[in-house]
């Protein structure tokens, strides 16, 4: 364990295996008719029906017509002779993507694995170039390379007796992934290179992720308040499924095929905001006066826009995992009180309920975006950092080296997720999360109670986690004000307010003095330099 370094296999399969609770077999289920699936057989023909049923469809076409047009035309544009040339593979980009592969990862139907692949003369590569441009030429995609192995992978916090209580994993073909990488490359120069995906769609594409898109959110309501002021196991097989609606799941090509396909979402008038990321979706809108009711009825008529759209295009939308909150400005905890009488909206019919806070891409955002929500979620998801304390405590043989990158890769990845978004909050708020690292910092020295944190920090040359935020949001502000994206330009395009304000944006932190833990490593490495 002393000897053992970061880039040794067994580091992190030791890691991994601390972190996670151990395979459970899955237990009887439930059918829908209340009957129990008790053998392997069962169980398996259980999971397939509540899989088929999740991707069918739930309710006949609203529109049949319009259905039949699209049809149609649809069959119009496929007899027709390709416009636009697609670039021939060659034999050097088949021979770097096999190199990319990565060959842990599990075959498909055919048993053919990666690290097959990998061994492939380059005469049997020819022959895959040679299929893969006949396929393009001739718009085929082989049928066996659509057929997909499913497995049953539990959700965490889910009853382990239902069968939607697994989410469906798909082993795909490594050849047909190959080809779908090849398609993946010139769809993406297509949609991409000619700028036919939306801004407001942050998921699927490159140079975009999670936090910009809070981001934009969380600049807008703040802009509101200023204006305001594993080992495998053995397996059953059940009966053959045939998938009716979505996107193959685990296809490389499936993330392009819906942002495509979804690409024509109506942006909703009267000033309301859209958001997208994959397929969340999110409207939000801002007003000055207290009358919450002409801001309601906006809402309400964009939410009836996207539902009309999404019955249209045959897209199912879950009103229960849907929610709405209202965010007002307040300085004292004792004023977060939603007014409970605000009509609700609805979504298809269902009622949305209000709610204090709501999870969106990752971050809690309470309604007065103070965070002390999202830090609390984030030391209660730390639980689980328990289980590494053989490996990060006191009586651990690892060495303080091993123990930093354990640290800076399992737990400060989680304590600052998204950190410019909420790098701005309270410091008595950030507080509770320098806490965890000042722990870590004392068991992984085994250093006495009197040594102090400062102490701690300089010795292991680990940044505070308020140095560590700021220097991640200058990044993040400097990638997103020069963002080919004009919403995410426009959103960090402001002039924050002074210090002395009551309102807090995002960038203020790039102008807060540092802490007093800051301060005092600062001034002890500095201490170092002069003494060098």
């Amino acid at each position: 364990m002393e000897e053992i370094t970061p880039s040794h296999k067994a580091f992190w399969r030791i890691t991994k295996a601390l972190k996670t609770e151990g395979y459970t077999p899955i237990p009887p289920l439930k059918r829908p008719d209340g009957s129990i699936a008790l053998d392997d057989a069962e169980v398996a023909e259980c999971i397939a029906d509540s899989i088929e049923t999740q991707c069918s469809h739930a309710s006949p076409p609203h529109d049949t017509a319009h259905i039949s047009r699209i049809e149609e035309e649809v069959l119009q544009k496929t007899s027709l002779e390709p416009k636009d040339d697609l670039t021939p593979v060659s034999l050097s980009e088949v021979q770097l993507l096999v190199r990319s592969l990565k060959t842990r990862k599990a075959p498909g139907l055919d048993g053919v694995s990666n690290k097959a692949i990998k061994c492939f003369p380059q005469q049997l590569l020819s022959l895959l170039v040679a299929i893969f441009n006949a396929c393009l030429q001739n718009c085929y995609f082989p049928p066996a390379w659509k057929e997909a192995e499913v497995i049953g992978i539990h959700k965490p916090g889910k009853p382990r007796d239902l069968p939607a209580s697994y989410r469906p994993i798909s082993l795909l073909s490594g050849l047909a992934k190959l080809f779908e990488r090849v398609l993946k490359t010139r769809l993406s120069k297509h949609l991409f290179g000619k700028g036919l995906i939306i801004d407001e769609q942050f998921g699927f594409r490159p140079a975009h992720s999670c936090p910009q898109q809070v981001l934009r959110l969380v600049e807008y309501v703040t802009e509101g308040f200023k204006s305001k002021q594993k080992k495998p196991h053995e397996r059953t097989h059940s009966t053959r499924r045939l998938i009716r609606a979505g996107v193959p799941q685990g296809s490389a090509l499936s993330p392009l095929l819906y942002s495509a396909y979804t690409n024509d979402i109506p942006r909703p008038s009267s000033g309301v905001q859209l958001a997208l990321f994959a397929d969340d979706t999110a409207l939000f809108y801002k007003c000055r006066n207290r009358s919450t009711l002409s801001t309601i009825l906006r809402l309400q008529r964009a939410i009836d826009e996207l539902g009309q759209w999404f019955r249209l295009w045959r897209i199912e939308v879950n009103p229960e995992k849907s929610a709405a909150i209202q965010f007002k400005y307040s300085k004292h905890r004792s004023q977060l009180v939603v007014d409970w009488n605000t009509p609700s909206l609805k979504m298809l019919n269902a009622k949305i309920p209000w709610q204090r806070s709501y999870k969106y891409l990752g971050v809690t955002l309470d309604k007065n975006l103070h965070f002390r929500e999202h830090i609390a979620r984030v030391r209660r998801m730390l639980f689980y950092t328990a289980r590494l304390g053989a490996m990060l405590g006191r009586k651990s043989k690892l060495s303080r080296r091993n123990k930093l990158t354990l640290y800076k890769m399992c737990i400060r990845t989680v304590l600052t997720y998204a950190s410019p978004v909420f790098a701005h909050a309270a410091p008595k708020a950030l507080h509770r999360l320098q806490v965890i690292q000042n722990k870590f910092c004392r068991a992984a020295t085994d250093a006495h109670w009197c040594v102090r944190n400062s102490i701690l920090h300089r010795d292991l040359e680990l940044p505070t986690l308020s140095k560590y935020m700021k220097d991640a949001s200058k990044r993040f502000f400097d990638i997103a004000g020069s963002h080919p994206n004009a919403l995410l330009r426009a959103a960090v395009d402001y002039q924050p307010p002074p210090p002395t304000h009551f309102i807090r944006r995002p960038r203020n932190v790039l102008f807060d003095p540092p802490d007093a833990l800051t301060a005092a490593v600062d001034s002890l490495n500095d201490v170092n330099d002069t003494h060098d």
